[in-house]
């Protein structure tokens, strides 16, 4: 089961929710105040290493830092 991400307008607070797909365009009830929270689009950082190991993200460390 996904969790999803979503934004109350009405008190301005973010949060998290495991729902199961099916349900994922209805709107969630607000932890804080009411129910009518929007799901909002989650920002996902991926890594992979290529054949030379060096991340993705053009780390040398091979992870998603930025020690360079």
């Amino acid at each position: 089961m996904p969790v999803y991400e979503y934004y109350c307008r009405q008190c301005d607070t973010k949060f998290e929710k495991l729902q199961p797909m099916s349900a994922s365009a209805e709107p969630a009830v607000c932890p804080e105040c009411h129910a009518g929270a929007l799901r909002t689009l989650s920002v996902i950082a991926g890594r992979g290493h290529g054949d030379d190991g060096i991340g993705a993200g053009g780390c040398a460390c091979g992870g998603a830092c930025s020690c360079a």
